[in-house]
């Protein structure tokens, strides 16, 4: 197996792991796997699968919010949430930070925001701002596409970045 086939191998796994880790992101983290396809294929095939990722994980996010949006009227989310406190300043920062962004959510259109911050750099965490966006007023085209705009955006650089490190 090789050339075309080769490729379209590698282009459907970018895919199908892109659907994956956008259903499981704990157990399939897709920055992990852009950085080691940067390490490993050329720059043509590297934008090619990345943007296959992003289709992938596009995807993957439009299931989850549809599947929350349908059931959240059964659903009840709490409010208050116990959680660690913060140890050091850097940690307490970034928790006001994504409490202010997580925040926005409520908002039909500010939300869009925190959505886009999130996809770039995951903070506050895409499976949290998923879920809680699809549970508020956020049109489901918008939240699409703010993590089709961030996830691109964070996967061509990782992906570059480690192309032109293991270059």
């Amino acid at each position: 197996m090789g050339g075309a086939w080769g490729d379209f191998a590698l282009f459907a796994a970018a895919f199908a792991f892109g659907v994956g880790s956008a259903l499981l992101p704990v157990v399939l983290n897709a920055e992990l796997y852009i950085v080691g396809l940067g390490a490993l294929v050329g720059p043509r095939e590297l934008l090619i699968a990345v943007l296959c990722l992003v289709a992938g994980t596009v995807l993957g996010k439009a299931i989850v919010f549809e599947l929350i949006r349908r059931g959240s009227t059964r659903w009840k989310l709490s409010r208050s949430v116990e959680r660690r406190v913060p140890t050091n300043q850097m940690t307490q920062a970034l928790r006001r930070w994504g409490d202010r962004l997580l925040a926005l959510l409520s908002h039909r259109y500010l939300g869009s925001g925190t959505v886009l911050v999130s996809s770039l750099a995951s903070v506050p965490p895409l499976a949290v701002v998923t879920v809680l966006a699809a549970a508020s007023r956020q049109p489901l085209w918008l939240f699409l596409l703010m993590v089709t705009i961030g996830r691109t955006a964070q996967f061509v650089a990782l992906a570059f970045v480690v192309h032109s490190v293991a270059a």
